[in-house]
């Protein structure tokens, strides 16, 4: 009767063996065409690459399929209600990250001297409120703290230098807590 019971406990062990070597054998060949594929974090450079390569899409006038992306009203950013003679959209010259108390805010500056803001990212304890991205001969965010009692309201508004960068100026709490 103990050898029964030996070879049961075997017969088991070799199961889960093989089950296990058969679903780490399958998911190691498995191809997933890079959805579960670990991220790498971007250097400056590749940053850069990406944003020129997006820019470049977004600006191609031929049709093309939505991305789903939440737009700003414009596909390529260009001023709406400037009628159809106007002129091609101007188009980026500069651009840079500006580090505010609150959080940061990257725009980009374009060649009719107007500013539009592309990503801004509070810091933590904060959130992004009253966004006006532009483009525009200004923009502005505020940044305010998650805890609304505690009053310490950031509030800027960006325009672009001289060198084609933007530059962030603090403005007054309009005072609308909502």
């Amino acid at each position: 009767m103990a050898w029964r019971s030996v070879a049961a406990t075997a017969a088991w062990m070799c199961a889960v063996a093989a089950a296990g070597g058969l679903g780490a054998w399958s998911l190691a060949s498995a191809d997933t065409g890079g959805r579960n594929a670990r991220a790498v974090p971007l250097d400056d450079g590749g940053v850069r690459d990406k944003l020129a390569a997006a820019r470049a899409a977004s600006q191609d006038p031929g049709p093309r399929a939505s991305s789903g992306s939440a737009g700003t009203g414009s596909p390529s950013g260009a001023p709406s209600g400037t009628g159809a003679a106007s002129a091609s959209p101007a188009r980026p010259v500069g651009g840079g990250t500006v580090r505010l108390a609150g959080g940061s805010a990257t725009a980009e500056c374009r060649t009719d001297g107007r500013i539009y803001l592309t990503v801004w990212s509070p810091a933590t304890g904060y959130r992004a409120d009253d966004v006006r991205r532009g483009p525009a001969a200004t923009a502005a965010i505020e940044f305010e703290p998650l805890d609304d009692h505690s009053g310490d309201d950031h509030s800027y508004t960006l325009r672009c230098a001289a060198d084609g960068r933007p530059q962030a100026a603090s403005a007054p709490d309009d005072g609308d807590d909502d």
